[in-house]
Order: C-alpha cells, then sequence, then structure tokens
C-alpha cells in the first residue's frame, strides 16, 4: 500500500487518471455497429420505458 500524500499534487498522473473520467474516444475505442444478426436488449424495461429509451437513442 503506498503512503499517504500531503499535497494533492504529489500524486502521479497515473493514480490521478484513475480517478478521473474516461474520455469517450477511449471507451468506444473498440465499439462497432450491431450486426444484422445481433439485438440490443434491456431486460426488464416496459414498453413505455422501452419507446422513451428509444426515442432518445435516435434523437
Amino acid at each position: 500500500m503506498s503512503e499517504p500524500v500531503v499535497v494533492p499534487d504529489a500524486l502521479d498522473e497515473a493514480s490521478a487518471a484513475f480517478w478521473g473520467r474516461p474520455k469517450l474516444d477511449d471507451v468506444m475505442a473498440g465499439a462497432e455497429p450491431f450486426r444484422a444478426d445481433e439485438s440490443f436488449e434491456i431486460a426488464d424495461l416496459t414498453d413505455e420505458e422501452w419507446d422513451a429509451f428509444m426515442r432518445v437513442i435516435h434523437e
């Protein structure tokens, strides 16, 4: 376990990056569109919730 740091500036960049938000480009780097034989489901959604979700996705 590492020693506590007295001042936040003393944190190394790798440790600080762990707590930061990832860049969208990094998160989506391996993403690909669905193939024709694939589908997307979210379990336990009502039809109304699903319709609202699809509206937001297509906006």
